[in-house]
């Protein structure tokens, strides 16, 4: 299309938004008269825009951008960079898509050898002041925060007219694909959920909100399953204050990184809008947490709770309407808890609305404590118990709450067993009777009695196996790949570690941490493992089992310079003194064993046994470290120097 062409339909298209549509046709006629080619052309680029606005009410341009593919069935759209192009220091492999704000591509960067993901702006909104100031806002929000569940942004630069964003590649499928796929089952929906909360609370944090949460914005990464937020485009600081007025005087203006809201506008998806979203008011933190019900909302019962014919009709739903009740759509399985937290994230009033995402993701955490809790009374639950309740051993005819026949007197097919039962009682008490003569004997005698035969159990073996995962940081930010040690190393300050461990057999792991400690002092020490963030907070493991510890971010040194210890305990039984400090694997212990006492019992044990010679075999192919020691229990310490 010519320019001129452009311009002409662009106007017309532009005057005709303006007005209502049942009045757009009548002034499209008369513009266009008896051109139908020129009508067509408008026709279809208003048609284009109420579709878009029907899903996103982000502004009109991202329609614009791609108005000249419509005008011609013949014509084609070309990607904007090719395969092996360079930009900057980045090659281009192949186009991952496009969406209203750019392309978006997978690239090289050939300077840290890593695979990003480059965004690349449109070429009239590079030129469009107010659209470019809000991209580099994104960049520039986005790259202010640091937490596992937020997209990690590299760079913004330009370059050849070129205006680009590097970014994190994310390996994955967004919400709405999943949703699309396969309905999600509830330990996913609250695992989903908790990482979309703690992302916002680390964002509400720093004062940023993000005012577009929905499942488009949210990437399930396919090889862990961790959560990304995506698309800080829409969001604003928070005004230091409550209580303003909605007018910013042009100081306040300038402190916020977003180009300030005119008052009636609404920028976000409907669906997921919160009233006052919705109605262009000013919005803070709580408007995110609205969504993230919405979003929590869909992904149990299949459905947004607010929906209407026309964007109008979802905006009225949205103001106006309760929703249906989780449990009345849902699973039968639906807690009544998470229709709670549900319900008063959709609060219509931001008052009643939780304040926080801290209380929110609080909330969640606590259902997913309490379901796991239940699941594991549930599996644990005796076979035997279970048998005992059925059917089979009641005496026919009676009610189950009187006795069993096995309680009063032994079946006719009891019988065999008892009477092995007895042989055997009867020949373990001549072995003791005669253990017992022999060493009335040898004491007769002054001869020493020759003890017995050391069991197997006394014999046995704990073996256990770690290895290391290291994640070098710069600047707060992931740098290189992560890579895997079979053993210690001298670690810099922005290193961070995770450990991982497995054993063939079962048995109950503790991990404690050492930290740096003068002469003298008592050292401190910091519950690892079990913690809520890994293994579901039990000690057990089962055989092969293996465990990330943490599981789903990074151990971090501290400012403190020195050799920290990882005290390793694998144990055939339950330890209480171990036990006992799982009660400060929390928050606001952050896992530190405040109690004197019990810190003196857990040193105690652990004086007991680190003199125990442990069998370490390292191997370098599969970079791991294997222990084994005799005996019931096994402790290592593993030392972590850092400076």
């Amino acid at each position: 299309m010519q320019p001129e062409r452009w311009q002409q339909v662009s106007g017309i298209f532009k005057s005709a938004l303006a007005l209502e549509p049942e009045e757009r046709v009548a002034y499209v006629a008369s513009q266009c008269g008896a051109d139908e080619s020129l009508r067509r052309d408008v026709e279809r680029l208003i048609e284009a825009h109420q579709q878009a606005n029907n899903d996103n009410f982000i502004d009109l341009p991202a329609v614009a951008e791609a108005a000249e593919s419509l005008f011609s069935e013949d014509s084609e759209v070309k990607d904007r960079l090719e395969k092996e192009q360079r930009i900057s220091h980045y090659r281009i492999i192949r186009k991952l898509g496009a969406g209203g704000m750019g392309e978006v591509y997978l690239a090289e960067d050939t300077q840290l050898d890593r695979i990003v993901a480059l965004k690349i702006l449109p070429t009239d909104v590079a030129f469009d002041k107010r659209r470019m100031q809000r991209f580099k806002q994104e960049a520039k929000l986005a790259s202010s925060l640091n937490q596992p569940n937020i997209l990690t942004i590299f760079e913004f630069g330009d370059i050849d007219s070129l205006h680009f964003i590097a970014c994190e590649y994310v390996d994955g499928t967004t919400l709405r694909d999943q949703l699309s796929d396969r309905k999600l089952k509830l330990p996913e929906i609250i695992d989903i959920s908790i990482q979309v909360i703690a992302a916002l609370d680390a964002a509400h944090e720093a004062r940023i909100v993000h005012r577009d949460i929905k499942p488009e914005n949210i990437m399930v990464r396919r090889r862990d399953r961790v959560v990304k937020v995506l698309d800080f485009g829409l969001a604003k600081l928070t005004e230091k204050t409550s209580g303003q007025s909605t007018a910013h005087s042009d100081t306040e203006a300038n402190t916020e990184l977003l180009v300030p809201t005119m008052p009636g506008t609404v920028i976000g998806t409907i669906k997921y809008m919160s009233p006052e979203q919705a109605q262009g008011l000013r919005v803070d933190e709580r408007t995110d947490l609205w969504s993230i019900g919405v979003v929590i909302y869909e992904m149990v019962s299949g459905r947004v709770p607010f929906t209407g014919i026309t964007s109008s009709h979802t905006i009225v739903d949205i103001l106006e309407k309760e929703p249906t009740r989780l449990q009345s759509l849902g699973p039968s399985n639906i807690p009544p808890e998470l229709d709670r937290i549900v319900s008063k994230a959709l609060a219509k009033n931001p008052d009643e609305r939780y304040q926080t995402a801290k209380d929110m993701l609080i909330d969640l955490r606590t259902l997913k404590k309490r379901l796991e809790l239940d699941l594991e009374i549930e599996r644990s639950a005796s076979p035997d118990s279970v048998t005992a309740t059925t059917d089979k051993n009641r005496i026919p005819g009676t009610d189950s709450t009187k006795p069993r026949r096995s309680q009063v007197e032994p079946r006719e097919g009891d019988r065999p067993a008892l009477t092995k039962l007895v042989a055997v009682l009867a020949l373990v008490l001549v072995l003791v009777a005669g253990l017992v003569i022999a060493a009335a004997w040898s004491r007769r005698r002054g001869e020493t009695v020759v003890a017995p035969a050391p069991t197997s159990s006394a014999a046995s073996e704990r073996k256990l196996s770690y290895w290391m995962t290291v994640q070098k940081y710069r600047d707060g930010q992931p740098f290189q790949d992560p890579f895997r040690l079979a053993s210690e190393i001298n670690f810099e300050k922005d290193y961070r570690v995770r450990l991982n461990v497995s054993s063939s057999q079962a048995g109950h792991l503790y991990i404690l941490n050492e930290g740096p400690s003068s002469a003298g002092s008592t050292p401190a020490l910091v519950v690892l493992f079990p913690s809520t963030t890994a293994n579901e907070g039990l000690s057990f493991l089962a055989e092969n089992q293996r465990v990330e510890i943490p599981q789903k971010s990074w151990f971090q040194f501290d400012a403190e310079e020195g050799t920290e210890k990882l005290w390793l305990i694998f144990s055939a039984n339950a330890v209480p003194e171990l036990e006992a400090v799982k009660q400060f694997a929390n928050l606001k212990d952050r896992g530190l064993i405040k109690d004197a006492d019990l810190n003196a019992r857990v040193q105690n044990f652990l004086s007991a046994h680190a003199g125990a010679k442990v069998t370490l075999e390292k191997d370098d192919q599969l970079k791991q470290t294997s222990l084994a020691i005799v005996g019931s229990v096994l402790v290592h310490p593993i030392k972590l120097e850092h400076h």
